[in-house]
């Protein structure tokens, strides 16, 4: 499989790992959203798209201001808005790379003000560990409140019976 192909794979894991982490966190009950962990685990899951974007944005070549919170306070259906469009505007950055292009380097600006650079293989890659790291802290989050966690191992959503 070349790279390309992995970062397809990894970009369709990713939409469906997330959605069944939004799922998740829309099965606490009603009753229990009012509590600091539920806050947090929308938070993180707004964090997500936001490095998602910022990170597309990077790639592009696009100036990108450090944010003012990198754990916007958003509903679930906006961070779901946001992850659909995350999907589509991914998916049409790759279809624009080569093989080759993944070895090159890409120049950006941390949000501490930061220049650096970096292959362009080592940020995708450090953009799907990043959403899972995330999605894992997340599951006890939804566990706590009485809900149940989203299955969202790669294998899990890869693997076919034979």
């Amino acid at each position: 499989m070349k790279s390309l192909e992995r970062f397809d794979r990894l970009l369709a894991y990713e939409a469906q790992a997330n959605e069944r982490c939004f799922d998740s966190i829309a099965g606490v009950a009603i009753d229990r959203r009012h509590e600091a962990p539920f806050a947090k685990a929308l938070g993180i899951a707004a964090h997500v798209q936001l490095a998602r974007e910022i990170w597309l944005g990077r790639l592009l070549g696009q100036p990108v201001p450090p944010p003012p919170n990198w754990f916007p306070p958003l509903g679930l259906d906006a961070i779901r808005a946001k992850a659909r469009a995350n999907d589509g505007a991914w998916k049409a950055y790759l279809a624009t790379l080569t093989d080759d292009a993944l070895n090159a380097h890409c120049r950006y600006t941390s949000s501490e003000g930061v220049a650096y650079r970096s292959l362009v293989d080592d940020i995708l890659t450090h953009v799907f560990n990043h959403s899972t790291y995330h999605r894992g802290q997340i599951a006890p989050l939804v566990t706590h409140l009485g809900g149940e966690r989203a299955g969202t191992d790669f294998i899990a959503l890869t693997r076919e019976r034979v």
